[in-house]
């Protein structure tokens, strides 16, 4: 484990050293405040239109609802888009750059190669996130009042959803040389998800539930409403593993070939 973590830092800080991890961190906070300054805007003329609507409406949608469950909501489509460019460098680059080979040298074991490049990248998407607190501490600041609770939740599932993202990004950048191909496929790969949660809402009866048990975001939506469903934690995880294991499996492939 303790060359994971070194792999983990190693990878963590190359992002800071290109345009690439700088341009993904100035794209990811800015939509994420456009977002959330237009959702609490909607919000203050909700609330001074208040009295249009049905008073159980106005009771459904508190604070906490209908800005942050809505916020998490929209940030887990820009995951689709972030995801990609984060995880295509993971060892498409090592390859492009003939440096992978180079790494088999270093006492690492093939489980810390993964493990540390799966780290080092959700390391990266942490910090990313990191600036959002503000938003909580702005919140306050105007007076309002949140429940912390589900705003906890929310980022709990929040990192969940990413992290199982990035661990299929992974698996997709262990099978290519090529970065636009691993972003693109992976990209490719969580539309064809979304659209699972979508179709899940068309359908009817056990094909409903076939969907969206699959859906990550079905999982993920009962955490941004502050709902915690153990079933829900069990899928990311198996999910994160599976991939990972894929992962590994193919990085593993290279004894193979040379046996």
């Amino acid at each position: 484990m303790k060359g994971a973590w070194i792999l983990a830092r190693k990878d963590f800080r190359s992002y800071f050293h290109s345009w690439t991890g700088v341009l993904l961190a100035v794209f990811f906070l800015v939509i994420a405040g456009l977002f959330f300054c237009l959702l609490v805007l909607n919000y203050a003329r909700f609330s001074f239109e208040a009295s249009k609507y049905p008073q159980e409406v106005i009771q459904s949608l508190g604070l906490t609802r209908f800005v942050y469950t809505s916020f998490f909501l929209n940030m887990a489509m820009i995951l689709i888009f972030l995801v990609p460019l984060i995880s295509m460098r993971a060892f498409s680059e090592e390859k492009k750059q003939q440096t992978l080979e180079l790494l088999y040298t270093y006492p690492f074991s093939d489980f810390d190669i993964v493990w540390g490049k799966f780290w080092g990248m959700l390391q990266f998407f942490s910090f990313l996130l990191l600036p959002t607190a503000v938003y909580l501490g702005w919140i306050y600041f105007l007076g309002g009042r949140l429940d912390g609770g589900q705003v906890a939740l929310g980022y709990v599932g929040f990192i969940l959803l990413a992290a199982s993202y990035l661990s299929l990004g992974l698996f997709v950048s262990a099978l290519s040389e090529n970065q636009v191909v691993s972003a693109v496929v992976t990209f490719g790969v969580l539309i064809v998800f979304w659209i699972l949660d979508w179709v899940a809402g068309f359908a009817d009866g056990l094909w409903a539930h076939f969907f969206s048990a699959l859906s990550p975001l079905a999982h993920y939506r009962d955490f941004t409403l502050g709902i915690l469903d153990f079933s829900h934690t069990v899928y990311f995880v198996f999910f994160q593993l599976y991939f990972l294991f894929l992962a590994l499996r193919v990085i593993e492939a290279r004894h193979w070939k040379t046996s």
